[in-house]
């Protein structure tokens, strides 16, 4: 059985995932193709990271574990989505490093599924959003100055939160894509976690699409879908694109950023560094990126 998992990061809709899967469990269920619901997971697995640690858990654990979330025979793939697997919010800069902690907390979840093949995906999205939502998800504690914890956010690089996720579990297959390529992106990002292939009807693949597009060009899009469906995945995804270009929300998720000594400088700076980073990712051997 293959393990697929978003594990982070943070704020890159990791429970929205699951939850639209979970609206297409009995379809992926035909294709042997489990979606376990979160509450059955997301405390036991910390459990049991800690208790197999550096020591892969012995095969009655894990055909225990598999029993539990897999409710059916004939299971070849199951899908898991949990963003805080690493860490809570507040504990992203935790001793002014980004991530400190997966370096040994993703090997214990590989530990966990020592017997099974396992597949990580992993969200991105540019630093100038993601701090100001992380810091959201944190709640009323604690402050930004407490939150970063030294770390000096202008030197942010996922490509080196990337390399350490292969250095420490190099036999995981790691697909990443970029939060802001969503709305476009959405309908492959749900495939490839599930391996299910076209032939396999999922619904909500405008929901990301939904939140950034003006309501008369949605309704032009379904029309357009239904009456004249693509003819390939391809044909379908460039499609989207050309009606989000013309038919943009521009009023969409815009928060003004206010944390202290941010300015519209720094925000290009995060920007510019991030697009950079993308690339680089792209380029990296052992790394799939999920492009529009």
């Amino acid at each position: 059985m293959i393990i697929s998992m978003h594990i982070g990061t943070h704020c890159t809709f990791g429970s929205y995932l699951v939850q639209r899967l979970s609206k297409n469990k009995a379809v992926l269920a035909k294709h042997g193709i489990a979606v376990p619901a979160q509450t059955h997971y997301r405390s036991v697995l910390p459990t049991l990271m800690k208790k197999v640690n550096r020591h892969p858990a012995p095969p009655e654990v894990q055909d225990m574990l598999l029993d539990e979330l897999v409710s059916f025979d004939d299971c070849n793939r199951m899908v898991l989505s949990f963003d805080e697997v690493i860490c809570v919010p507040s504990k992203i800069f935790e001793n002014g490093r980004l991530y400190a902690k997966a370096d040994f907390k993703l090997p214990w979840l590989r530990n966990v599924f020592a017997d099974c093949p396992m597949e990580f995906f992993v969200g991105l999205r540019n630093p100038a959003t993601f701090v100001p939502a992380a810091i959201k998800a944190c709640g009323s504690t604690p402050t930004y100055e407490e939150f970063l914890n030294g770390y000096d956010i202008g030197r942010l690089r996922w490509s080196r939160f990337v390399e350490r996720i292969r250095r420490s579990c190099p036999d995981v297959k790691l697909t990443c894509f970029a939060f802001e390529d969503t709305p476009i992106t959405w309908g492959k990002i749900l495939r490839e976690m599930t391996g299910a292939d076209a032939s396999v009807r999922l619904t909500g693949e405008l929901e990301i699409l939904n939140t950034v597009m003006t309501r008369d060009g949605l309704r032009a899009l379904r029309t357009r879908l239904h009456e004249n469906p693509p003819e390939t995945e391809g044909d379908k995804y460039r499609l989207f694109e050309e009606f989000l270009l013309e038919h943009h929300d521009e009023d969409a998720n815009e928060e003004e950023i206010v944390l202290p000594g941010w300015n519209a400088a720094l925000v290009e700076r995060l920007t510019d560094a991030y697009e950079d980073d993308l690339e680089r990712i792209q380029q990296m051997d052992g790394v799939e990126f999920i492009l529009p």
